[in-house]
């Protein structure tokens, strides 16, 4: 199933019409809205307050991004390399995805933000947001300034905040990872990230001491997965990974986790406590 897509135009994006999308998925695997999500949807062994805690806090940090006008060379670049571009040209083409806020820091010196309060005059502390996704949604720095970036959307009554990128500061095409800035003159917001990323450390390491000696993860196998469906509201898959052939080289983690377009570059939240050594991993 294609993860990004380059759409026309803003589509229907109803819970009924991802409802009927994701029915489509077998194995009874689980995709629904963040708000509905309960540890009975869980395997019995992590039914406990230190996962649920922990996709909570994954879920906080979780950003629906949008691309309103797509790069011409980088269209090209990756038309090569993946077939989730449409054939039929394109004028106001836009690309889904999501991602994971990485960090935040606290920046001295004239803001660089382009909300209208900086761009006449620039307030002298600032934040830069880092935010990790897949390497496949961006090109280049062009491409960057022109992502969207919503925070918090939740469901229809959430309260969002949205930020725009400013450049790439890692990418690295072979384990499809990119790391992108957005700049915001809102200390509030950056007070607020830096919390929620504490957090989720906190809840990672409760969960670790939890499960480490208590659940073997290979007997297991559980995917985690929190994205922005079609750049609809938080939704939560829920899979297993799959276990490569003999003679395939494994390049990351094969799985089962639904997804549907705007998921890619979704964190997976791959609870491996009793694995020693892990890498970064995003969808």
């Amino acid at each position: 199933m294609n993860e990004t897509r380059i759409l026309k135009a803003e589509r229907d994006t109803s819970a009924e019409y991802i409802e009927f999308t994701a029915r489509v998925n077998t194995h009874q695997q689980k995709f629904l809205p963040f708000i509905d999500f309960s540890l009975n949807y869980l395997p019995a062994c992590y039914q406990h307050d230190e996962m649920r805690n922990l996709i909570k806090s994954l879920a906080d940090l979780t950003v629906k991004i949008k691309v309103k006008d797509v790069h011409e060379i980088r269209e090209k670049f990756w038309k090569d390399k993946t077939h989730f571009f449409d054939e039929e040209p394109r004028s106001k083409s836009i690309i889904l995805g999501s991602g994971k806020v990485e960090d935040v820091t606290l920046k001295d010196g004239p803001c660089p933000c382009r909300c209208q309060k900086c761009i006449s005059v620039p307030k002298k502390k600032w934040g830069e947001i880092r935010i990790l996704t897949s390497a496949q949604l961006l090109y280049d720095d062009k491409d960057a300034k022109q992502f969207v970036c919503t925070l918090f959307f939740d469901d229809e009554t959430s309260h969002t905040i949205t930020v725009i990128g400013e450049k790439i500061v890692v990418k690295n095409i072979e384990r499809d990872i990119c790391i992108f800035t957005c700049v915001t003159c809102d200390l509030d917001l950056i007070a607020c990230l830096e919390s929620m990323l504490d957090k989720f450390e906190e809840c990672w390491e409760n969960a670790f001491d939890k499960y480490i000696h208590s659940v073997k993860w290979e007997d297991e196998k559980l995917i985690v997965l929190v994205s922005h469906p079609l750049g609809y509201k938080k939704h939560i898959s829920i899979g297993k990974k799959l276990d490569c052939k003999r003679d395939a080289e494994p390049k990351g983690i094969n799985y089962d986790v639904p997804t549907l377009p705007g998921s890619r570059g979704a964190f997976l939240l791959v609870p491996d406590f009793d694995v020693i050594n892990k890498n970064i991993k995003v969808l």
